[in-house]
């Protein structure tokens, strides 16, 4: 019996030294400094480009946009939240203008029928009864959504 509670304690060791050098080689440097995180990642996310710029930035290019929005049932919702704010919208927006994916999957994360949302204000869909296999902004303009296309 001796013989299995030596190897138990001998494997119990091994496997709790391997376990520390492991984590002393892959932890980084300024782990724990200010707590339970990587203290220089301060200092990496202060050097990501910020991407998203607000809604003020659109506004300044896209007026007309803006004041047909402000009309609309979308008013309150910013345009990065549909336009991907992956872009430096000062340099890239003419040259490669922001697109709306407006398949029923995308559409359908505010849209989709959805009883716990349904007094919240966004308009719920029942997709499988609605135009099935087409997006929805071949029909619906975006920013003004009761305009259909023709």
């Amino acid at each position: 019996m001796s013989k299995l509670i030596f190897r138990l304690f001998f494997s119990f060791v091994l496997f709790v030294s391997v376990f520390v050098l492991i984590q002393q080689y892959l932890k980084p440097e300024s782990f724990g400094k200010y707590g339970h995180y990587r203290a220089n990642s301060i200092d990496d996310n202060k050097a990501r480009t910020s991407y998203y710029k607000g809604e003020e930035n659109c506004i300044t290019c896209h007026e007309d946009i803006s004041d047909l929005k402000s009309s609309d049932l979308h008013s309150g919702v910013s345009c990065e939240s549909c336009h991907s704010p992956k872009i430096n919208a000062s340099i890239e927006c003419e040259v490669m203008p922001p697109k709306v994916e407006g398949s029923l999957k995308f559409c359908g994360q505010c849209h989709e029928m959805n009883l716990g949302r349904i007094k919240k204000g966004a308009p719920q869909i029942e997709f499988k009864e609605h135009k099935e296999g087409q997006n929805c902004i071949e029909c619906h303009n975006p920013h003004a959504p009761w305009e259909l296309k023709e």
